[in-house]
């Protein structure tokens, strides 16, 4: 989230896609509430007509994965009408970067496109530099090369005929949304985009979102009151996992996890760093070196040192060409690659993507440790629809944890704030809490 969840109530127009916050996120729903007493406009894009739609102003149903081309309809109303705050485009952005000259969009494919390995060569995709590796600009937005004009260019497709024929949605139900929530920003207005899973579970999630990211900077609603871009979190500490980057690909500070072929160093940050190694560069990631060897030394302390790498051999490295994310690792399972599994806080059976091809990679385990407050259906897999028990070999063991109002740790919440949450009653019957159950098992390993 850009916004705590109390600042939704000074919005002026929210639009709430990818999710039903009225009755899956009701505190934050509360400020919603708040904001339209004061005057503000609900507007709801979903497949479905939710009790978030019954509260909106403006309701619109869409053809559920069209939501890049309804949200590309809004930028292309939002240019066609010159809505855009230009002081922030043109100072905030990076709307005024010059692109390369050879950089093309043709017939749906960039350029550097090879056909026999589908993949494409990005040295086109750069930006013109001066001799000090700067990225070239044109404040006034108007040149041809310029990341606004092919920004106009690129969008300029998404008609609201096309738009319509796309997602389903009337054209007048779109012209409505596209005026009401592009009279925010510019016009001194602020407006504010609410989603949740209905946006990220797609295999175009992180598009869903950077497209309404680019409608906030063209209508300057960063950084202000009643702004923003904001995901409704499942529980608090997703947050802090997104913050501190508690994902396989990535360090804290968003820096990449090293491959076994990066094997110093030195070596893991000439990979990463841009070819511009200028610190005064406006490339942020110029000075990558500074930012690998200052979380070194969080890690290590005293003990991280110029001459041993500053520990950086103590830090694990994942296989080249290898991927380790949800689906990665459920589809490997399914092939048979995985003999056990720790299902931690989590109901994949329940919550994966594909579940019946999740229950199916389940029974192909040797042994899985199910680890929660309860028996789920992960935890009874073999009991689920299209599951055998007799054709199951996975031995499963159930450890039950302590709920959260058991157990005390820090949190970082929806809000970005950093708490401490204390201990209320003790753990009941044989729980404990998750860490207890974690260090006791590495305990066992290192005795091993």
């Amino acid at each position: 989230m850009t916004n705590h969840w109390i600042d939704i109530q000074n919005s002026d127009c929210i639009l709430i896609m990818g999710s039903n916050a009225a009755e899956n996120h009701p505190i934050s729903f509360k400020y919603v509430n708040k904001a339209m007493e004061n005057g503000a406009k609900l507007i709801s894009v979903d497949p479905r007509f939710t009790r978030t739609s019954s509260k909106a102003d403006i309701y619109a149903p869409l053809r559920s994965g069209t939501d890049i081309a309804f949200l590309g309809g809004m930028i292309k109303y939002i240019l066609d009408n010159d809505l855009i705050h230009k002081e922030y485009v043109a100072q905030y952005t990076n709307g005024p970067f010059l692109v390369n000259e050879n950089f093309k969009f043709e017939d749906g494919v960039f350029s550097g496109y090879n056909p026999e390995t589908r993949s494409y060569d990005k040295s086109t995709w750069s930006f013109q530099t001066d001799d000090n590796g700067v990225p070239k600009t044109d404040r006034s937005l108007e040149d041809p090369n310029c990341v606004f004009q092919l920004l106009k260019k690129h969008f300029s497709r998404y008609t609201t005929d096309v738009v319509s024929r796309i997602t389903g949605t009337p054209e007048k139900s779109l012209l409505e949304i596209y005026k009401t929530y592009g009279a925010t920003g510019a016009a001194g207005k602020a407006g504010t985009i609410m989603y949740a899973m209905g946006w990220t579970q797609h295999t175009v999630g992180v598009q869903n979102i950077r497209t309404m990211a680019i409608i906030q900077l063209l209508l300057g609603n960063m950084g202000v009151a009643g702004g923003g871009v904001n995901a409704l979190r499942g529980e608090s500490n997703v947050q802090g996992s997104t913050d501190h980057c508690l994902l396989w690909h990535i360090w804290p500070g968003y820096l990449k996890t090293p491959r076994s072929s990066d094997t110093s160093l030195s070596v893991y940050n000439e990979h990463y760093t841009p070819v511009s190694h200028d610190p005064k560069s406006a490339n942020w990631w110029a000075n990558y070196p500074k930012y690998s060897v200052s979380l070194l030394k969080s890690f290590f302390g005293d003990a991280a040192t110029k001459e041993n790498d500053f520990g950086y051999d103590w830090m694990p490295r994942v296989d080249d060409g290898k991927h380790y994310s949800w689906l990665d690792l459920f589809d490997e399972m399914y092939k048979g690659n995985f003999k056990g599994f720790f299902a931690w806080g989590q109901n994949p059976a329940c919550s994966g993507a594909n579940s019946g091809k999740t229950r199916q990679a389940l029974s192909k385990l040797d042994w899985m440790v199910n680890v929660n407050l309860f028996d789920n259906e992960t935890g009874s897999f073999w009991k689920g629809p299209g599951v055998d028990p007799k054709a199951t070999q996975t031995e499963v063991f159930m450890l039950p944890a302590s709920a959260f109002v058991e157990k005390e740790g820090s949190i970082t919440n929806s809000g970005r704030w950093m708490q401490w949450r204390y201990r209320g009653p003790m753990p009941m019957g044989n729980s404990r809490p998750d860490g207890d159950i974690i260090l006791e098992l590495g305990e066992k390993i290192k005795a091993i």
